[in-house]
């Protein structure tokens, strides 16, 4: 067995014993999105769960007073910033706010390939809401957004595992393993484990089943009956991979795919999103806030 395929083993087993440190999602941030999901949000309940965590209050209330928000008082409180940007804007940030938290862990030789993967799941996440409400499925489009963020949850909880055994191998003297882990075998790892680990980490979140079969379909191709969050996701996973490869993108190539059939897109709906999505950092963080 070679030293990759041993580590491979290792990476398995120690997975399935639950002997690695699954990803903390932020508790005000599931809370919150419970809530959200049973229509049961309004200005006193959030702040309530926000005031538990001090950067999520000062995010938001940055958020609230940006010049994508802004308006003509300074916002000061939570329950001002409810009332400028809405119940659902607000628990969608502090979701995506969360959720970077867990992508930006890491001080180490995997900082890039967290940041990367954070960028990754920033960009589907605005893709398929901005499809959302583009393709009149706009009742979705939260949900859309935040499936966005965790189609490839499970690339997280696998790059975490592989983070920490090299470390701990590391420290126990094994030079071997250093030589082992270079970025093909990462990315080979990846696949093979993103969708198991992915699921065991929404269910260990207790996510609700539309994100856990959204994660478990969304390299699938398109069968006809998809849910349209399904699809709208799938759609913007595929326009930012290829986005992100380098490689000339037209939108006629796009327009005829399953999933923008489904979706009802005209050349024009995908041309606009591939804009989007090619678009530099700063245009998708405007993006986001406004989402």
């Amino acid at each position: 067995m070679t030293r990759q395929a041993a580590l491979m083993k290792t990476v398995r087993q120690r997975m399935a014993s639950g002997d690695v440190e699954l990803p903390v999602f932020d508790g005000a941030a599931i809370e919150l999105h419970r809530e959200a999901h049973d229509n049961r949000m309004d200005a006193q309940v959030i702040c309530r769960l926000l005031e538990r965590d001090a950067t999520l209050v000062s995010e938001v209330l940055r958020m609230s007073n940006s010049s994508f928000f802004g308006g003509l008082q300074e916002v000061r409180t939570l329950r001002d910033a409810c009332v400028r940007l809405g119940v659902r804007q607000v628990a969608a940030i502090v979701f995506s706010i969360s959720q970077k938290r867990l992508y930006s862990s890491s001080s180490g030789p995997f900082r890039s390939r967290f940041e990367a993967l954070w960028q990754h799941a920033s960009r589907v996440s605005i893709g398929a809401r901005w499809l959302a409400e583009r393709s009149g499925h706009r009742p979705q489009s939260d949900e859309a957004f935040i499936a966005g963020l965790l189609h490839d949850i499970g690339k997280l909880s696998s790059l975490r595992a592989i983070e920490q055994i090299v470390r701990e191998t590391g420290r126990a003297g094994d030079p071997a393993v250093n030589e082992a882990v270079d970025d093909a075998w990462i990315d080979s790892a990846l696949a093979q484990l993103s969708m198991e680990q992915g699921v065991r980490l929404l269910q260990h979140w207790n996510m609700p089943s539309l994100y856990i079969d959204i994660a478990t379909r969304v390299d699938d191709e398109p069968e006809a009956g998809d849910p349209a969050v399904l699809a709208m996701v799938r759609l913007a996973d595929r326009v930012v991979s290829m986005v992100g490869s380098g490689e000339p993108v037209s939108p006629s190539g796009w327009q005829g795919l399953p999933d923008a059939v489904s979706l009802g897109l005209d050349g024009d709906t995908v041309s606009e999103l591939l804009l989007l999505l090619d678009g530099p950092d700063d245009s998708i963080d405007g993006a986001r806030r406004a989402a």
